[in-house]
């Protein structure tokens, strides 16, 4: 099997779904070893995956990971982005907090840094909490708080495999650029999901309208932020059923101000927390809680608590300074402890 698919991909010629379903299956029951992944990948990359290639792998990669299925009441949402943009503070993770304190059920999918000094696993830990959870506690959380975070090791056995030999060979394939963000395992089907590079942003969209997304936000900063951008410029694929809206939107469409990238970038694990709680309590201001409004903005209108950016901007504004957004922080921390040792 997997000759065949080295010489078809060598060749320039599309693998069929039957054949990427083979081959993740096989990663996954270790018959597959480091230097062949190394050679896939190498491969795939070479030939550049068709956007049905990149569908079939995310499928399969969801086939083959840890599935969970809390009980909720909506669809739920996820803010995992690409990764791979200028180094922001975790707005992302902020994000997801305040969507959250908004009744909105979340599963925060992530993991450690590969591109930055703080993933949103690395900040989680540095807030208080506990990211090596059971499926079982993960699912208990987000059905009593309405949230918890997927650390992603723990969840995709194919990922841990194919993640070492693409970092030793210092390429970056679809796995890490794409496919990461799409496959949370519970499925959340709503999602605000930013981009590093421009190019990824329809290509991101297409495959998630395939993976069955239902309500999402797919955004570049163009100056080169996978988030909603308050430098400038954000391009927005709106997704809403099976129907994309492409559109841009500045801060100052929203009365935000713009800012430079010394403002609101990244810190330690500790920086970022210290920064995160800073702005849930109100004691840090200016551009670092606007670039959260902003996203959370986001998050807000695809979760069906706003009706527009404005409208949503003034929604988590009122839930951070209300307080609930840091309520939501605290319980986030102290309950993910409470399950320790659970199966």
């Amino acid at each position: 099997m997997y000759q065949e698919i080295l010489t078809k991909l060598t060749s320039h010629t599309e693998l069929s779904d039957t054949e990427i379903f083979d081959l993740i299956s096989a990663i996954r029951r270790d018959e597959i070893s480091d230097v062949q992944i190394g050679g896939f990948q190498v491969a795939l990359l070479m030939k550049s995956p068709t956007l049905g290639e990149t569908s079939a792998i995310a499928r399969a990669m969801r086939e083959n990971c840890v599935r969970l299925s809390p009980r909720v009441s909506e669809p739920l949402m996820d803010t995992c982005g690409t990764g791979g943009g200028l180094s922001t503070f975790n707005i992302s993770t902020a994000t997801a907090i305040v969507a959250a304190s908004a009744g909105i059920p979340v599963a925060k999918h992530g993991s450690r840094s590969i591109s930055s000094l703080s993933g949103s696993a690395d900040v989680l830990e540095a807030l208080g909490v506990n990211i090596n959870l059971s499926p079982s506690a993960v699912e208990r959380m987000i059905e009593d708080i309405g949230i918890a975070f997927l650390y992603a090791p723990l969840f995709h056995p194919v990922m841990c495999k194919v993640l070492p030999p693409e970092t030793e060979l210092g390429i970056k394939t679809i796995f890490y650029t794409i496919i990461g963000p799409l496959i949370n395992p519970a499925f959340a089907s709503r999602h605000i999901l930013g981009v590093y590079k421009p190019e990824l942003l329809d290509i991101v969209t297409s495959v998630a309208r395939d993976l069955g997304y239902t309500d999402a936000l797919f955004v570049h900063g163009l100056d080169g932020l996978d988030e909603i951008s308050l430098m400038g410029k954000t391009r927005v694929n709106e997704l809403r059923g099976n129907r994309v809206r492409t559109y841009e939107i500045a801060p100052e469409d929203f009365g935000l101000s713009r800012c430079a990238l010394e403002d609101i970038k990244t810190g330690t694990p500790e920086e970022n927390a210290a920064c995160i709680r800073g702005v849930f309590s109100g004691k840090v201001t200016g551009p670092r809680r606007d670039a959260i409004l902003f996203n959370a903005a986001g998050a807000l209108l695809i979760g069906n608590r706003a009706d527009s950016f404005q409208e949503g901007i003034t929604l988590a504004r009122e839930l951070i300074d209300s307080g609930a957004a840091e309520r939501k922080l605290r319980d986030l921390s102290e309950v993910s402890h409470s399950y320790q040792g659970e199966s």
